[in-house]
């Protein structure tokens, strides 16, 4: 069973009860709370409005923050864009590039070595 907290009617104290219709003391003023069926169809109404507006809350806020982030990725590309057209070497792709072309064209003529080695014998 779910717990709800309540406020006692007397002394206006947090007081926690179950989610089923009953007779419970306050641990406060001792007030008897007479929790009935009636009480607890207005609890689950209640609750469903409030969850609806924390979805709604929630939705908005996702929204917001998606179009933030969709926002500083374009600014953020446009630096980029604009930093690699005034200095082409703005970035290391072409040095990576090249460097790889070099590590493949090593291999290529160490493998042609091997190949070498082995004819002759």
């Amino acid at each position: 069973m779910k717990k709800l907290v309540i406020k006692c009617p007397k002394c206006k104290k947090k007081m926690k009860i179950m989610d089923k219709p009953a007779k419970y003391r306050c641990p406060h003023c001792k007030e008897v709370y007479k929790y009935t069926k009636s009480k607890q169809a207005i609890n689950k109404v209640l609750t469903i409005f409030k969850d609806a507006g924390q979805t709604m809350v929630d939705i908005k806020n996702n929204i917001k923050n998606k179009y933030n982030m969709s926002k500083n990725t374009y600014k953020y590309m446009k630096q980029v864009k604009k930093n690699m057209k005034n200095n082409p070497n703005w970035s290391n792709y072409h040095k990576e590039q090249r460097e790889m072309k070099d590590v493949t064209g090593a291999k290529k003529g160490f493998k042609g070595f091997m190949d070498k080695l082995k004819k002759r014998k």
